[in-house]
């Protein structure tokens, strides 16, 4: 297993992180896509992650107390032509 070290540079100081060079090429290259630095990448990618998991809170929320019967027929008049 071939591993690479990524140096990142920041306000507070930089740091080094061991990664496999597939991971770091994989990492340049997005970062390359999306026309930043690697170190903006991650962090990109960390707060996609973050909604991610605060997304699955919520539907693990709604799944475990669905709404009433009363919510759900107010949404269909909302949704409805009614208000049209």
């Amino acid at each position: 297993m071939s591993m690479t070290v990524i140096h990142t540079v920041s306000m507070t100081g930089m740091t080094t992180i061991k990664v496999e060079r597939s991971t770091r090429d994989g990492l340049r290259a997005l970062a390359s896509e999306r026309g930043v630095t690697m170190d903006a990448a991650l962090k990109e990618l960390l707060e996609e992650a973050a909604r991610e998991r605060r997304f699955a809170e919520v539907r693990r929320a709604m799944e475990a107390h669905p709404p009433d019967e009363t919510y759900v027929e107010e949404l269909r008049e909302w949704e409805s032509e009614a208000w049209s």
